[in-house]
């Protein structure tokens, strides 16, 4: 009977440490680049959907987050989505969004020997968009505006030892402000280091 006690917490205290293995903090920096769809508001509802573009190229995303174990772990981030060019309800461009957010996620996956992990996250974003009308254009709303929305991503990550990592996902951030509803997508590259 002790034989089977001591055997049981031997096993349960290498299991522990081994889950404890993929716990802990880390934080990464990269670049992404970004495609907005959206609609513009008219009257409660959407009209003349469009797709654009970011004009900057690449932007910078930034995240922290922190590992219970190899399936689950919570992420917070930091993104700027780049700029676009914003159409009216007829199709015209008139003028400029700047958008960014940060998001807080929770995150499941599974990591795998060898240094190899995948991942999903979902969660809540807080979108800034920042408007600049063009020339013989006016703004029907706020030139800076705040929404709330949801982040949801995917993508895979490749550890070159315990402490770092290089991550490849895509994810888009959901927004509904005063003048458009829509959806910030982009690829990221990145580089990740555990603590």
């Amino acid at each position: 009977m002790k034989r089977s006690v001591l055997i049981a917490a031997v096993s349960l205290g290498l299991s522990q440490s081994a889950v404890a293995d993929n716990a802990g903090v880390y934080f990464g920096a990269g670049l992404a680049n970004g495609t907005l769809s959206a609609c513009v508001k008219t009257s409660g509802s959407c009209g003349n959907d469009f797709s654009e573009t970011s004009q900057d190229g690449a932007h910078l995303r930034l995240i922290g987050g922190y590992d219970f174990n190899k399936y689950v772990g919570i992420e917070a981030g930091l993104s700027q989505l780049g700029s676009y060019k914003v159409k009216n309800n007829l199709g015209q461009t008139t003028g400029t969004v700047k958008a960014s957010a940060v998001t807080l996620a929770a995150k499941g996956g599974y990591t795998f020997p060898h240094g190899w992990s995948v991942f999903g996250k979902l969660g809540l974003a807080s979108v800034n968009t920042k408007y600049t009308a063009d020339p013989g254009w006016f703004l029907n709303g706020n030139a800076d505006q705040s929404s709330g929305g949801v982040v949801v991503g995917a993508g895979g990550q490749y550890n070159f030892n315990e402490t770092v990592g290089l991550r490849l996902f895509t994810e888009i951030v959901t927004f509904s402000d005063d003048l458009y509803t829509g959806a910030i997508g982009g690829t990221t590259l990145m580089a990740v280091f555990k603590f």
